[in-house]
């Protein structure tokens, strides 16, 4: 396909613009200055042959986006052209080109044309700028010449594909390996998983525990609400106690400062402002006092400094004269110095110009000024020089390359041996078919150890469970339990569990509340036997008795009045301790309830005890048919899934013996299919099928080697006849230069005065005498000059000066100018500084005699309104002290105001007479023993609630604690969500791999498949790029077995990628990139090249090669080359005459 024209009819800045490109032209230009729109055609043609973006169009500042339009004639390689229109949209956007209706095209209208290009592949492999020229050659260092790496990217304009895939091989490697790590994410979540599914099993709710801890919690809040009911009475009476002692204080402050200003009322008439204003004037009147002192006596200093004064005012007058003269002293001075230095290089450039004068053949310096030739017949004879010096460098340099390439010829012929050669490619495509089954053999080295070492493992993986496996076959045989009966008995045993804690707990709390009752009864003992109601009736009785005996006279008075004492006082102490009675009988009570609850809980222990004996049996007959004694159900399910584990790794160690088996077939038929191929490579040996193939391989590889030795040899041989050849040709192609420059070189001397038979190096001599003429003759010119101001300038200061000092100083006449003129200078800055001084001083006691009578006026008006204050003055009220004693009357009521504002903030809104009552009937005494006793209750009463706040701290610890079933809930979403990460992740991991792998099998299949063709029209390229520097590219093996990319100099040396300079490395991948163009155009309908400023790094004569190379593309391929230097402009008319198509955008 090629460009015939491009219309930019509504795009970027242009406006109905047309290029059109010249069929039959090799190469197009479109040379454009800066702003002239390049950047715009450029991206013309992409957004032409595949449509615009949908949004960001780039190229819509003067139009908008909906209307753009580009058209463009293009033509296949049959000759076919098509005309066409884009316009900006989303549908329908093709159209036929010419009027204004624009009819809508087919959407495959173009694929004729482009075939299966799309605009990143357009954009990648047909387009090229600097940048990606730089990128490409970058990017073949960083790969270290890797063919398969350097074809893919040059092929595709795709750089960093190497990078690429390590960083997906990386990648895949931080998410799973073989090994397990930490590190790599998938075994994090398989972590995650087991700590989930773990938490899941320990985290339930026992019911019995939960309702305990709510009644204990319900209980405590209980008793914190009653004990802040407490708290808050007591600290409402505290806080009235200390309120009351605090305003006490206050109301004799207030007190005070009344009494105080009592003192004060015979000031009643007068305001605080009158003592505020006497002090102030008695203060400013001191002070212009002092101002007034201290300025009549600068104001005298100054008359006499003025007095003092002497200054010379004739001499003032003429100040300019004088010091115009003085700064040309300095000038006067220079030309004195100068002049002996002037006039003596003056003698010694008139000395040079005469002997320049002989050395060229002329009497003198006139001879020189007159037969000086101009500056253009010097450049010719200079150009002339260098031209003849440059052919003879070029006619020596090809005589010795013409021996050297003989030579080589004759050596190379030497080298060449005899003997027959084998063809290494069919015996290589035999081997290569046998390289996969090679490849299981490589695995049977290995196979036995890994066999041998897998069943160790399982059998010591096996004993190592806990309970241990002793046969690990004989198991997968057996009956073993499900996840359903594994939980059906845990629940059954952890319930039963539960309700033994349960019962344990209800067993404990009754003996830590029988020991409490039993201590509380201790304690009541130790301050006396408690009397019952027994103790009563029995002193009664006996009371009774001695009555009645009383009666019959059978018993003495005194025992009888004794026992009725000793029953009234026992029923009196009965009656003083009727709440310790009470209490006592309570406990009674409490411990008989006790002992009937705790034989009821120990019954109910040994029930329970026998139901999780049950459980446990059961338990343990799901795992009989194992062979091993079960453990609690929590371990069995962890054992249960390593077993399964276990018998994985037992079918998969099944699986390796299987292999194993096949592997030892494939050998013998291997060795068979080896021998044939060892006997035609002369490697017949008796030898195992492993070793057998790596000695067949190793002698193709020598094959190999011999016939690309010999292919290389006859290469070389070619190569150096055809350098001869040229370096001949060239030599005859210099014979006629050589002759024009004979010519050229004689009219050259003849014009510059010189013989004909002068030589280079004479000639060369005479440029550089006359180069020296001209500097020599300016010199001279400038100092006759300089000399002759030098002289003018020092006649005539000495004449002014001589004048000016007869008039003001007639003492300095006779002496050195420019001395006296210097002293005048000096008298005149003294002068001048004396009448300035003079100035400053007479404007200075002018201002000061000003300022004091001011002074004068302001002391009058103070002492004047001092005056009138005192008058206004109460009778018998003297004016001294009273601002002192007004002073302290404001402190004081200030003190009362504060005192009075702290009084209202305190009190809470308390009258101040109500509490001035209750101050004064206050006991203090009393009061502070009341607050220190409700102060002792609180302590008490908060060391009791934080007790009630520990306890129920504990409650809702244990509460959290007991109560995870939130958190088993949890659990399970958090064992969910790990499986589905570990799903995910091992989805991106398969992703990651078969990426990589497509992306190294891509590569190797194209260095495979076109390596060659494509690598012997890029050296072609390489050698015109390089001007014959090098002349082609070979293959090498590398230390990794890689095929790795060099270049062959011109005498025959190899250079392998990372050796050739930045700039030979760009040109490297120049030539690749134009090598698969070629091979693209020779399989599909070509596509123009578009290339943009790729030659900025080159130099003129590599630039010119390059545009030669581009001209001379295979396959009708259509290069349109954008550039904005002028220069390569030049050069492309210069290299390619006729074949350039030169096109220039205008601002």
């Amino acid at each position: 396909m090629r460009f015939l024209s491009l219309d930019l009819l509504r795009y970027g800045h242009f406006s109905n613009h047309a290029i059109t490109f010249r069929p039959d032209a090799a190469v197009h230009i479109v040379y454009g200055p800066n702003e002239a729109g390049k950047s715009s055609a450029l991206s013309a043609f992409s957004d032409l042959l595949f449509g615009f973006p949908d949004r960001d169009v780039g190229y819509d500042f003067l139009h908008s986006a909906r209307d753009l339009r580009i058209g463009a004639e293009i033509r296949a390689r049959s000759g076919e052209t098509l005309a066409f229109r884009r316009r900006k949209g989303r549908k329908d956007t093709l159209l036929a080109a010419g009027g204004d209706s624009e009819a809508a095209l087919n959407d495959d209208a173009l694929s004729a044309y482009l075939g299966s290009l799309d605009r990143t592949v357009f954009e990648r492999a047909f387009g090229l700028d600097s940048e990606r020229l730089r990128a490409g050659a970058d990017e073949m260092l960083a790969d270290g010449g890797e063919i398969g790496q350097i074809l893919f990217s040059a092929a595709s304009g795709l750089t960093g594909l190497r990078s690429v895939a390590e960083a997906l091989a990386a990648d895949a490697d931080g998410i799973y390996g073989p090994r397990r790590s930490q590190n790599r994410s998938f075994y994090q979540a398989l972590d995650r998983h087991e700590a989930a599914r773990r938490a899941e099993r320990a985290l339930e709710l026992n019911a019995s525990d939960w309702k305990a801890l709510l009644r204990e919690e319900s209980e405590i809040e209980e008793e914190l609400a009653a004990l802040g009911e407490r708290q808050h009475a007591r600290r409402t009476r505290m806080a009235a106690l200390d309120r009351l002692q605090r305003l006490r204080g206050l109301i004799a402050e207030v007190d005070r400062h009344e009494r105080v200003l009592q003192g004060f009322v015979e000031l009643d008439a007068v305001s605080d402002q009158t003592g505020a204003r006497l002090e102030a004037l008695a203060a400013r009147a001191a002070r212009l006092q002092a101002d007034h002192d201290g300025k009549a006596e600068r104001l005298a200093a100054l008359r006499r400094d003025l007095e003092a004064l002497e200054i010379d005012d004739a001499l003032l007058e003429r100040r300019d004269e004088i010091r115009r003269l003085y700064a040309e002293s300095g000038l006067h001075a220079e030309a004195v110095e100068h002049l002996p230095g002037r006039e003596a290089e003056y003698q010694e450039t008139v000395s040079g110009l005469t002997r320049l004068a002989l050395d060229l053949g002329f009497q003198d310096i006139g001879g020189i000024e007159q037969n000086r030739p101009n500056h253009i017949l010097l450049s010719d004879l200079e150009d002339a020089i260098g031209e003849g010096a440059r052919l003879e460098r070029d006619v020596a340099a090809l005589e010795k390359g013409l021996a050297e390439g003989r030579r080589d010829v004759e050596r190379l012929e030497s080298e060449s041996g005899g003997g027959q050669l084998i063809d290494p490619a069919p015996l290589r495509r035999r081997f290569d078919a046998l390289r996969p089954d090679l490849a299981r053999l490589k695995e049977a080295e290995t196979l036995d150890a890994d066999i041998e070492g897998r069943q160790r493992a399982l059998l010591d993986d096996a004993a190592a469970l806990r309970p241990a496996v002793r046969d690990i076959h004989a198991l997968s045989r057996a009956d073993l339990p499900d996840d359903a009966a594994l939980d059906a008995a845990r629940e059954t045993i952890a319930a039963c569990e539960g309700e033994i804690a349960a019962v344990e707990q209800k067993i404990a709390d009754a003996a830590s509340e029988r020991a409490r009752i039993e201590a509380l009864m201790a304690e009541a003992a130790g301050e006396g036997p408690v009397l019952t109601r027994a103790d009563i009736s029995a002193a009664r009785e006996e009371r009774d008795r001695l009555f009645a005996a009383f009666r019959a006279h059978e018993g003495e008075p005194e025992t009888y009045i004794a026992s009725v004492e000793a029953a009234d006082d026992l029923a009196d102490r009965a009656l003083d301790t009727a709440e310790k009675l009470a209490r006592h009988g309570d406990h009674l009570r409490r411990l008989e309830a006790l002992a009937v609850e705790a034989e009821r809980h120990a019954e109910e222990r040994a029930r329970l005890f026998g139901q999780r004996a049950e459980a446990t049996a059961a338990h343990k007959a799901l795992f009989a048919s194992a062979g091993v004694e079960a453990r609690t159900p929590e371990a069995m399910r962890d054992w249960l899934r390593q077993v399964g584990l276990l018998l994985d790794r037992r079918e998969a160690l099944y699986a390796l013996i299987d292999r194993q088996k096949g592997v030892a077939r494939l050998r013998s038929e291997l060795h068979a299919s080896l021998v044939p191929l060892a006997g035609e490579t002369e490697a017949d040996m008796p030898a195992p099928a492993p070793a057998l193939a790596r000695y067949v391989e190793t002698r193709i590889e020598r094959l190999a080697e011999r016939w690309e030795d010999a292919r290389r040899q006859q290469a070389e041989i070619a190569a150096a006849r055809q350098t001869i050849a040229r370096r001949e040709q060239e030599l005859a192609r210099l014979e006629p230069v050589r002759a024009a420059f004979a010519e050229r070189y004689a009219r050259c001397l003849a014009a510059v005065g010189l013989a004909r038979e002068t030589g280079l190096q004479a000639a060369e001599a005479a440029l550089a005498l006359w180069a020296r003429v001209p500097p020599l003759l300016e010199k001279k010119e400038r100092l006759e000059r300089e000399i002759a101001a030098d002289r003018a300038r020092i006649e005539g200061f000495r004449e002014a000066a001589g004048r000016l000092a007869g008039a003001l100083a007639p003492d300095l006449v006779g002496g050195n100018a420019r001395e006296y003129v210097r002293i005048l200078s000096e008298r005149i800055d003294h002068n001048t500084s004396a009448a300035a001084r003079r100035r400053t001083l007479d404007e200075a006691a002018q201002a000061l005699a000003a300022e004091l009578q001011s002074l004068l006026a302001e002391l009058t008006a103070c002492r004047d309104e001092a005056a009138e204050i005192a008058a206004s003055l109460p009778p018998g009220l003297a004016p001294e002290g009273l601002p002192e004693r007004l002073s302290e009357r404001t402190a004081t009521r200030k003190a009362l105001a504060e005192a009075r504002r702290r009084f209202a903030e305190g009190s809470d809104g308390a009258d101040e007479a109500e509490t001035r009552k209750l101050a004064e009937g206050l006991d203090v005494i009393a009061c502070r023993q009341e607050r220190e006793a409700l102060a002792a209750e609180e302590a008490e009463d908060e060391t009791v609630r934080e007790d009630l706040l520990q306890r129920r701290a504990a409650t809702r610890h244990r509460k959290q604690e007991i109560g995870r079933g939130e958190s088993a809930e949890q659990a399970a979403f958090d064992r969910i969500s790990a499986e589905e990460e570990a799903r995910d992740l091992a989805r991106e991991w398969v992703v990651l791999k078969l990426a990589g792998n497509l992306l190294d099998a891509a590569m190797e299949r194209y260095r495979a498949g076109r390596a060659d063709p494509i690598l012997k029209k890029a050296g072609r390229h390489f050698s015109a790029l390089t001007m014959g520097g090098f002349d082609g590219l070979l293959q090498n093996y590398g230390a990794g077995d890689e095929l790795l990319l060099s270049a062959r100099r011109a005498d025959g040396g190899e250079v392998p990628v990372d050796g050739l300079s930045d700039g030979t490395r760009d040109q490297l991948w120049l030539a690749l990139r134009l090598a698969f163009i070629e091979d693209y155009a020779g399989r599909n309908e070509p596509a123009p090249l578009i290339v943009d400023d790729i030659f900025q790094t080159f130099d003129d004569a590599r630039s010119a090669a390059g545009l030669r190379s581009l001209s001379a593309l295979d396959g009708d391929i259509q290069t349109i080359l954008f550039t904005h230097e002028k220069s390569l402009v030049n050069i492309a008319r210069s290299a390619l005459g006729d074949k350039a198509d030169i096109v220039t955008l205008e601002r």
